[in-house]
């Protein structure tokens, strides 16, 4: 993908960082915005003009999978699979 980015400028990266509903709003949206810039860095380190990256913190407002069981108990499945960092391409 740098490759790509570089050899074209009009491309674009967006990073959405998430995680899982553990912990305050708050930190919750700062460490999502910290799992999206250590991507972009990682882009950025390879060459990819910043402009062409754009990072975004959702905290854990758009899980994947339910943080918590029907029941209420911890689903630390569910959990593990909302911390994570999504690329979308703006081809």
């Amino acid at each position: 993908m740098a490759s790509i980015l570089k050899a074209s400028p009009s491309k674009n990266l967006k990073i959405g960082g998430h995680t899982d509903a553990k912990g305050s709003d708050q930190y919750n949206v700062a460490l999502s915005q910290r799992r999206a810039a250590a991507v972009k860095q990682y882009f950025l380190d390879q060459g990819v003009p910043p402009l062409q990256v754009e990072t975004v913190g959702f905290g854990k407002a758009l899980p994947l999978s339910p943080n918590a069981n029907p029941d209420g108990s911890d689903n630390p499945e569910g959990r593990s699979r909302n911390r994570r960092a999504e690329i979308l391409l703006d081809f």
